[in-house]
């Protein structure tokens, strides 16, 4: 079995199904694996779909491409070898997605995050992938700007302090108890951005709250 770092949120970009007799979404599903299997045919010949599973607005969940073979979904080749590709059937540009598809979403991606040891930091959309076309993130509004992203990585979290930080990163039981003494607080997306410089307000505002809490409890 290949290495698994990331697992990668899309959206179809298409209506949740095929016709008013396609209740769960399964023939788009199979459309959309159809034609990305003629697309890579000749140089893949096993190829089965972009995306190794595919979420109706039912709730139902379609298999493509086997979990032990990449797929080419990220725009990103180092990426896609070491991923997999969730897509949420719908065009979230447009529309919202029901509680039933974001509900069966988590499920499936907890269980592919324990079963691969996925950290929390490793559930991106595909417009965070930096594409090997433009070598840049955002090259692509996937999967939509209505895509529940945060909601879902707060369901998936295990207690994580921060949306963007998982079990994984080293000063985690440290985070989390700062957070809950009202020290560190993140920010207005519930992230902490390790990689960004503290600014002065920051540190002034982090030297306030300590000060008060040691007041406060003598």
């Amino acid at each position: 079995m290949r290495r698994i770092d990331y697992i990668i949120l899309h959206h179809s970009a298409t209506d949740y199904q095929l016709n008013d007799r396609d209740k769960t979404g399964e023939e788009i599903a199979k459309i959309i694996c159809r034609r990305a299997r003629a697309r890579w045919i000749r140089e893949y010949p096993d190829y089965r779909c972009d995306y190794h599973f595919l979420i109706g607005h039912t709730g139902h969940i379609f298999q493509g491409q086997p979990l032990d073979r990449p797929s080419w979904h990220a725009t990103n080749y180092i990426v896609n070898l070491h991923s997999i590709g969730v897509c949420f059937l719908g065009n979230f540009e447009k529309i919202i997605m029901p509680v039933a598809q974001f509900n069966a979403g988590v499920k499936l991606i907890k269980n592919l995050m324990k079963r691969f040891d996925v950290p929390l930091s490793g559930i991106l959309r595909h417009k965070d992938i930096t594409s090997d076309i433009t070598h840049r993130t955002n090259s692509t509004l996937c999967p939509g700007k209505n895509f529940p992203y945060l909601q879902m990585l707060e369901a998936l979290g295990d207690g994580e302090p921060f949306l963007d930080i998982g079990k994984d990163y080293p000063y985690i039981k440290e985070l989390t108890y700062l957070k809950a003494k009202g020290i560190i607080k993140g920010d207005s997306s519930g992230c902490f951005n390790p990689d960004y410089y503290i600014t002065r307000e920051e540190t002034a505002l982090i030297a306030y709250r300590l000060a008060k809490l040691i007041t406060e409890n003598g």
